[in-house]
């Protein structure tokens, strides 16, 4: 049985075209996690995108008040700039991950780290 592994998918073209890659490089099976933060995408069609490009299963996660409460709130309070938006998206799908998806599951791929030369 292939190993899982977690994916935080956008339905960009990035997350899209490493669902494929992850599966023929690795032989992995990918569950993609899309965390609705109230971005406004039709949610439905960024499901439908993951299942075609390879995805086992997607998860979706409603975020949107966690999102506002937790992050976007508070930084703007420290006075952050649009530009932070996306990474503090990316702090709100961390702190969901893996364990959001059910299963045992990677949380990084290959063994790329920063303590290690390539």
């Amino acid at each position: 049985m292939a190993e899982k592994v977690v994916l935080a998918y956008s339905g960009g073209l990035d997350t899209s075209i490493i669902i494929p890659w992850l599966k023929e490089n690795y032989a992995y099976d990918v569950i993609a996690m899309v965390g609705d933060v109230g971005q406004g995408d039709d949610i439905e069609a960024v499901v439908e995108k993951a299942y075609k490009t390879g995805a086992s299963k997607v998860v979706v996660e409603d975020m949107r008040e966690e999102f506002l409460t937790g992050y976007v709130f508070p930084a703007l309070r420290a006075g952050a700039v649009y530009e932070l938006a996306s990474r503090i998206t990316r702090e709100v799908l961390g702190a969901h991950g893996p364990g959001s998806c059910g299963g045992t599951v990677r949380t990084s791929c290959g063994d790329r780290r920063p303590d290690r030369e390539q």
